[in-house]
């Protein structure tokens, strides 16, 4: 379970003075995928890193099945994988390669390391590329060999920071698919997307994010579907924020 309580952080920027990036957030997410929308920002990369342990938090905490970010920053880590836009693998190493790195990085029996490899390799349809290079490799291609680096640990929490970004429609689809996969094997999954239809694809929650706050957190369900799904968000995230959840609904 992933306990996110009364989170703050702020920033100082010298034109603005002191920002609130995430200003008192409460969240808490037992499994399955909650997907974190917002405008440009609204707070939801810093949410992330925060949660990944990256950042230290102003006050409050989040913890992960009693580990907290902070106070055990170590052990908490090894619980979560984290995928983003910005995440560069070494473009020398060939697929196979990275595997066996990360598993000489946890130390597993050779036996162990191959199960966990091969299991990987079928999930994300490697085998047609996994010695080629990551310099070599299409866009799609390296964010599939990157998720399966990311998941080859078993990670309790799975940060996904708008993984489908520079992605073709079938290269989207195949990474959306791989989540869904991963949400039926009731792991925590935080999915960071501007698109609602993929929210809609992936989650079962949703919380929409605004000048650091909560402006939507439940069900994603009960915004609808669709277009309207994407109207429902838009007025959420258009609407002048006055408490948690206060918004017009369309």
């Amino acid at each position: 379970m992933l306990h996110i309580a009364n989170l703050h952080k702020s920033f100082f920027d010298p034109g603005r003075g002191q920002v609130r990036a995430i200003d008192g957030i409460e969240l808490q997410i037992v499994g399955g995928v909650l997907a974190v929308m917002g405008a440009n920002g609204a707070g939801k990369t810093t949410l992330l890193r925060l949660v990944a342990g990256l950042l230290e938090p102003d006050s409050g905490a989040v913890t992960l099945n009693g580990l907290d970010s902070v106070r055990d920053g170590e052990a908490f880590r090894r619980q979560l994988g984290f995928v983003a836009t910005t995440t560069r693998l070494p473009p020398l190493a060939t697929a196979r390669e990275m595997l066996l790195f990360v598993g000489q990085l946890y130390q597993w029996p050779a036996a162990e390391l191959a199960e966990r490899m091969a299991r990987q390799i079928e999930a994300f349809a490697l085998a047609p590329f996994i010695d080629q290079r990551i310099a070599s490799l299409s866009t799609g291609q390296t964010q599939r060999a990157n998720l399966a680096r990311t998941l080859l640990a078993d990670p309790q929490l799975l940060i996904l920071d708008e993984p489908t970004t520079g992605l073709d429609v079938l290269a989207a689809a195949q990474l959306v698919a791989a989540v869904q996969d991963c949400r039926r094997q009731q792991r925590v999954i935080l999915y960071c997307t501007h698109v609602p239809a993929e929210a809609e694809a992936v989650a079962d929650e949703l919380v929409l994010l605004r000048a650091g706050k909560v402006a939507y957190a439940g069900p994603i369900a009960d915004l609808g579907s669709g277009p309207h799904l994407a109207k429902q968000v838009a007025g959420y995230l258009a609407a002048a924020l006055t408490e948690v959840g206060d918004a017009p609904l369309a």
